[in-house]
């Protein structure tokens, strides 16, 4: 009897046309490298008083979330892009093409997701799905690795064949972290140690009485960015930056070549006034956190632009 192997699974997505409706061809396998968005049913306790031993436990509602570990890849992140901020706007230049991302939108697509595990034969469709989270650290070495929090509105049984037809597949690239870059306020401080990014679309459950006992919907509350910048200390020039409750310019650039290459701009980042806590005998480091605000013209507070040669993400 085979037995599912982490090794051999995959994932597969389509954007839906109609919500919570999965789509009968368009997929796409997603890049992953863990995998935990499933459906689980807590038990309630009996509450039926006169006997010290306990009744039957019931099942209650399911709840279908996870969160999903991807590459940070020059090409299928532009899939969880759209789904985490919305629809590009794109554009194409001698067969390169620039996709511009940006926050604020108050309608974020629905996604169907298949988790595909073929050594048991068990394929489940997860629909309505949308992207309440993405983080991830830019750093000295290694690779660039991010953290997709995902929301379904319902699950399907698992099925012994996929729904998914035949997918399309991304030609990976990951980022490297030698090939990312923090800048502050247009220039890149030689101090900086690590750089972490925080996007939540603080999605909110609709929990509405439904036949199948999932949730009735998920709406798009106010979105947060936040993160954390940790640097050596050399000056007081960002502390007093941050005392005087001024706003920087921070962007997270990531750069294979001059045509593929992921940008992540925020015009508008406040920052925290940090202590410097010496600990011994080794450099001093201070970690500011950070948040994000839209800018005062009301251009959004995060603008992505992902530069590759996917024409579009459908």
């Amino acid at each position: 009897m085979a037995r599912a192997r982490g090794g051999r699974t995959l994932l597969a997505g389509a954007f839906e046309t109609v919500e919570k409706t999965p789509p009968s061809s368009g997929y796409v396998l997603l890049p992953n490298r863990s995998n935990n968005l499933g459906v689980q049913n807590d038990l309630i306790d009996d509450d039926i008083v006169g006997d010290r031993d306990p009744g039957d436990a019931d099942l209650d509602v399911p709840n279908a979330d996870g969160t999903i570990k991807v590459p940070l890849d020059l090409n299928a992140i532009g899939f969880w892009l759209k789904a985490l901020l919305g629809d590009p706007q794109s554009s194409v230049v001698d067969s390169v093409y620039t996709h511009v991302f940006q926050s604020g939108s108050w309608a974020l697509p629905t996604m169907a997701l298949e988790r595909q595990m073929p050594d048991a034969a068990s394929f489940e469709m997860f629909v309505g799905c949308k992207a309440n989270r993405l983080r991830y650290a830019l750093q000295r070495g290694g690779r660039v690795n991010a953290s997709v929090e995902v929301m379904a509105q319902g699950a399907q049984a698992p099925a012994p064949a996929t729904a998914a037809g035949t997918p399309a597949s991304f030609d990976l690239q990951r980022f490297m972290q030698a090939q990312g870059q923090v800048t502050v306020d247009g220039s890149g401080p030689g101090d900086i140690v690590e750089c972490s990014i925080d996007y939540t679309n603080n999605l909110d459950a609709v929990d509405s009485v439904t036949a199948d006992g999932f949730i009735g919907g998920l709406d798009e509350m106010r979105a947060a960015l936040t993160g954390n910048l940790r640097l050596r200390f050399s000056s007081e020039t960002l502390f007093a930056t941050a005392k005087a409750n001024t706003p920087v310019a921070l962007s997270l650039v990531h750069t294979i070549s001059a045509s593929a290459k992921l940008t992540l701009a925020m015009p508008r980042v406040f920052l925290s006034v940090p202590k410097k806590p010496i600990e011994g005998p080794q450099g001093v480091e201070a970690s500011f956190s950070w948040q994000a605000a839209r800018a005062d013209n009301g251009d959004p507070m995060l603008t992505a632009t992902l530069i590759n040669a996917v024409e579009n993400y459908e």
